[in-house]
């Protein structure tokens, strides 16, 4: 054998007496080495393709996932943002100028009055008594200047339930839509009084006040609503042992008495809303949850902050002449992220109310993108400005008939 042969370790006698077989043996063993070292990088190749075609399947699903997602957030957001807002109301949308006709047909209302009014130098009564032109009731007993022997401001309304009912048939209300809107028309026609009066006492116009209870409650129906009387959603506070119970989400030992409530408020109700564990202030009736509901908006406060709504009822007063919203949504611009034109479609200058609508979410009221224009558009639907000129008339009736004396 050559020097330069290899001879396996402990094989030299084999290979000595047997140099062929030793090498078919050694050529065998290469060639099984090779073989089996074939069939591993084939198993490991078909592992990796089976590997990238899982891989692909996992990443087309995912993408399709994705767009799925993305689908379904942009429908929420146009449905959050448009349909939601104003489709599921029983309204007609857009500013008109309506109104203008109607306050001139009530009757020329003096600036004078208005400045009175505003300026609280009118007599007022302790509540509002309604009655209609031609009430089959007859003409209340009073004290000659307007007002009923119980004190109570003698209103004579051109609100009429019946008119409103046929104006929103001629504009294609039916079904479902003309239903509800009966229900909002009930609802206004049985709490008109005590908007009026609170809007005599403390300047909140008695307009506003109905559309936000209108919405708020959903005319009276809402759960929350038949539960505790409580029409605009005001909340009790939790107390600092409450809020310690919060923090630590220990909400199974939050009680009742741990939430606070004002008066005219007699309790709390506990609703979901934010949270499963949130309390809502408890009335015995509408008329104080009303009341309840000026303290808030008449507060004293600082005008540019949020929760501020103080301001809104000198500043945009009753009136045929367009206000404009330019000043104030300039104020409140880097809070709200509002400017004048965002309000109305472009339009700065409208009509008193839905300034003071565009006031609230100004202010912060409400986190709904366009609280502002269902609450015009209520007011505009169900004519509820009528209710604000109405009382203004009573008050310049009672004043002339006063100086007259």
């Amino acid at each position: 054998m050559p020097k330069h042969a290899l001879r396996p370790y402990g094989h030299e006698k084999e290979l000595h007496l047997e140099p062929q077989g030793a090498i078919v043996k050694l050529l065998n063993s290469f060639k099984y080495s090779f073989l089996k070292t074939r069939t591993f990088k084939s198993t490991i190749l078909n592992l990796i393709q089976s590997l990238m075609a899982s891989i692909r399947e996992v990443a087309t699903g995912f993408f399709v996932g994705i767009l799925l997602l993305c689908g379904l957030f942009a429908t929420l957001f146009i449905y959050q943002r448009h349909w939601d807002e104003l489709s599921q109301l029983p309204i007609i949308k857009g500013l008109t100028e309506v109104y203008q006709d109607g306050l001139a047909k009530i009757g020329t209302i003096g600036e004078g009055t208005i400045q009175r009014f505003y300026a609280d130098q009118l007599t007022l009564g302790t509540d509002v008594s309604i009655r209609k032109e031609n009430d089959p009731q007859g003409a209340p007993e009073t004290d000659g200047a307007g007002f009923t022997k119980n004190n109570q401001l003698i209103v004579y309304t051109s609100w009429d339930k019946e008119n409103i009912t046929a104006k929103l048939r001629q504009k294609g209300f039916s079904g479902r839509k003309l239903k509800n809107a009966q229900r909002f028309v009930d609802y206004i026609d049985q709490h008109q009084a005590v908007a009026m009066r609170d809007m005599q006492l403390h300047k909140v116009l008695a307009s506003i006040k109905l559309a936000q209870a209108l919405l708020e409650s959903n005319a009276g129906s809402s759960g929350l609503a038949t539960a505790s009387n409580n029409q605009f959603g005001i909340k009790a506070l939790p107390s600092s042992g409450a809020r310690k119970k919060i923090k630590r989400k220990e909400f199974k030992y939050l009680r009742d008495d741990e939430f606070i409530f004002r008066p005219p408020a007699v309790g709390v109700f506990n609703m979901h809303d934010d949270h499963h564990y949130d309390r809502f202030e408890k009335y015995k009736t509408v008329g104080d949850s009303y009341a309840r509901h000026t303290q808030l908006l008449t507060r004293p406060c600082s005008t540019g902050n949020k929760g501020c709504y103080s301001w809104i009822w000198s500043t945009f007063k009753v009136g045929r002449k367009p206000v404009d919203l330019s000043q104030m949504a300039k104020v409140y611009q880097k809070m709200s992220g509002y400017k004048a034109g965002d309000f109305f479609n472009g339009k700065t200058k409208v009509p008193y109310y839905a300034a003071a609508a565009a006031g609230l979410k100004m202010a912060g009221y409400a986190t709904s993108r366009r609280y502002h224009q269902k609450l015009a558009y209520l007011i505009e639907t169900y004519e509820l400005w009528r209710l604000d000129s109405d009382l203004m008339a009573a008050l310049e009736r009672s004043s002339t008939a006063r100086n007259e004396e």
